[in-house]
């Protein structure tokens, strides 16, 4: 009897998730979008077409964060990959994915891996391959390799020996993150034959042994995988998690060495960690502009006034009143005055526009299409439920703030878009990543000269899909960036240059106290002080995005590289790039575009 029940029990649900796996290594990649995969199987003998929804919860077993959702369908008997993408911080939490069938809702909860601050190194493996597997590196089937950019983030090092069969979205999300700074390294196929790629991996191609593409490099090796020593795998395990290595090991070592001062209430030398800026920081600090200010010491005013006149004011009425509807008269007519005068204080006594503030990054592409990443905060004035859309491919939405419950759901791809519930006067931050190919743009180098201490001369030509509304231009070479100034359709350095470390640390928004504690949440809380709601002071934050978080050690390492500078276009962010929604009237918002210029045949 015994068998047969346990047949029944896991028959139950007609969806049955028989694995899940937890972004590339089986543990998600803190402060990145990591794709949380599901191996579903459909039991009934009808298909399965319907919503699943992702979301953490607390221990306790409430929601919080922002549900995650997609569309499945499912044949009859069939089992099937599904992928999601969301947002992880460096806790682990309780994950719950609901699916409705009929007129029930079921679930199954998931207890998601401590994250891990170092970015994964795989090897890509096709369907029911039997390759060898390398010590000390995952293995990850190709067929669930994300087709979005930006879902491969997590993702620092591929190793590859075959061609992988991809359709067009996973082909393009893999080039562009090795453009974006990925590391493949390539070895030969199990005959002993170098890779071949089709023209749609054309950067694979080249036959050196070490080819840079973008940020990224792509690493031939004359072997095959099977013939590697356990000394060839350490090396190329250390060697390609050593970037990210240096970035945690710094911030751990900063985070030690200093301290948290209780007579001040805040970190002394929070001023360099700035650079270091976290998603959920950065959403703070733009809430702070966003979020409709009240004037509060006309709202107490009016409070006391009104106690007065409940108070002695009534007494005084009832005494000089002869008749008894006179009071009442009285009475009546100071209520009606007192709930006017609250209604228009509490209407006008803040901001009446609904507004947004954004930072956004654009990372443009040799084919013009644009990797984009958006913090942005809605001030809402009336409440409501709101949907938010913006133009593009691709989308991934995540609202950063693991502790504090979000009533909004989204969804990722080409149809993303994000519903939340916001209460009237307050405010909601997010963190958007996508990719278009409408607002990209392209230059090309007229002339450039070089001495022993950076840039002597440099001239771009740009095209009529340059950016307009146009703040600062700069040109990231070396350790310094160099001024240019538009000319018609030509960019043109006129002599001044600066230090990046200069920039980075010249921002008032991170001098010493600019921060205060953490909150009981664990929400990073501004000091209170006068906002200043310019996104100028804000652009150290883009740059040290641009060039990475470890100041000192990128900048000695810059200092070599002559082959390639970035040209830096920073503008106020153009009507296509903001959210679309008619509920928000006021938009401000700043956009840093990066693009990657070679100039290793154009020094003198």
């Amino acid at each position: 009897m015994v068998l047969p029940l346990l047949l029944i029990t896991s028959r139950a649900f007609a969806l049955e998730i028989h694995e899940i796996r937890w972004s590339f290594q089986d543990r998600p990649v803190a402060y990145h979008f990591n794709p949380v995969t599901f191996l579903i199987e459909n039991n009934q003998e009808s298909p399965f077409e319907g919503e699943l929804r992702f979301q953490p919860e607390s221990f306790r077993g409430q929601p919080i964060g922002l549900a995650i959702s997609t569309s499945v369908y499912i044949a009859p008997h069939d089992t099937k990959w599904v992928q999601l993408y969301p947002y992880f911080s460096e806790s682990n939490a309780n994950w719950t994915a609901t699916w409705q069938e009929g007129e029930k809702q079921n679930s199954k909860s998931f207890l998601a891996p401590v994250p891990v601050k170092t970015k994964a190194i795989v090897q890509l493996i096709s369907a029911g391959s039997l390759e060898r597997g390398l010590p000390g590196i995952k293995q990850y089937p190709e067929e669930i390799f994300p087709p979005l950019t930006d879902a491969v983030d997590s993702l620092e090092t591929v190793v590859l020996d075959h061609v992988p069969r991809w359709d067009k979205a996973r082909r393009t999300a893999f080039i562009q993150w090795i453009y974006l700074g990925g590391t493949l390294h390539l070895f030969q196929n199990t005959q002993g034959e170098d890779q071949v790629f089709p023209e749609t991996f054309s950067p694979l191609n080249q036959s050196s042994s070490l080819i840079r593409y973008g940020q990224g490099r792509i690493i031939r090796h004359p072997q095959k995988i099977n013939q590697l020593s356990s000394n060839d795998i350490n090396t190329l395990v250390q060697s390609t998690r050593k970037k990210s290595e240096n970035l945690s090991d710094q911030a751990d070592i900063l985070t030690e060495a200093y301290y948290f001062d209780s007579d001040s209430g805040y970190y002394p030398h929070a001023d360099i960690f700035y650079y270091q800026m976290s998603d959920e920081e950065i959403l703070t600090t733009l809430t702070e502009m966003s979020k409709p200010h009240r004037i509060w010491y006309l709202n107490f005013f009016l409070a006391f006034l009104y106690l007065l006149v409940v108070g002695p004011g009534y007494y005084f009425a009832t005494r000089l009143s002869r008749r008894i509807h006179q009071y009442y008269l009285w009475y009546f007519l100071g209520i009606v005055i007192f709930s006017l005068i609250f209604y228009v204080s509490g209407k006008y006594s803040s901001n009446q526009n609904s507004q947004v503030h954004s930072l956004m990054l654009a990372s443009v592409m040799p084919d013009q299409d644009m990797i984009q990443s958006e913090w942005s905060s809605l001030g809402m004035v009336t409440g409501g439920t709101y949907e938010i859309t913006h133009e593009g491919e691709e989308h991934l939405y995540a609202a950063c703030n693991e502790f504090s419950r979000v009533n909004g759901v989204c969804k990722s791809g080409s149809q993303g878009m994000m519903h939340l519930e916001i209460p009237p006067n307050s405010s909601q931050g997010y963190l958007h990543k996508f990719r278009t190919s409408k607002t990209g743009f392209a230059v090309s180098v007229e002339s450039v000269l070089k001495n022993e201490s950076g840039l002597e001369a440099l001239a771009l030509r740009i095209d009529d899909k340059f950016p307009t509304r146009i703040i600062q231009i700069y040109f990231l070479a070396g350790s310094k960036l160099y001024e240019l100034k538009q000319e018609q359709d030509r960019l043109v350095f006129r002599g001044r240059s600066l230090d990046v470390a200069s920039v980075l640390y010249s921002s008032p928004q991170y001098q010493s106290g600019a921060w205060a504690t953490f909150s009981l949440t664990g929400t990073f809380k501004l000091k209170e002080r006068e906002v200043d709601d310019s996104l100028d002071q804000l652009f150290p934050v883009l740059l040290s995005r641009v060039t990475g978080f470890s100041g000192d050690q990128y900048l000695n390492v810059q200092r070599a590289v002559e082959s390639t500078g970035k040209l830096l276009v920073l503008g106020e962010t153009p009507e296509t790039l903001f959210l679309k929604s008619p509920q928000v009237t006021k938009k401000k918002g700043h956009v840093l575009y990066s693009l990657d210029v070679p100039l290793n045949e154009q020094f003198d």
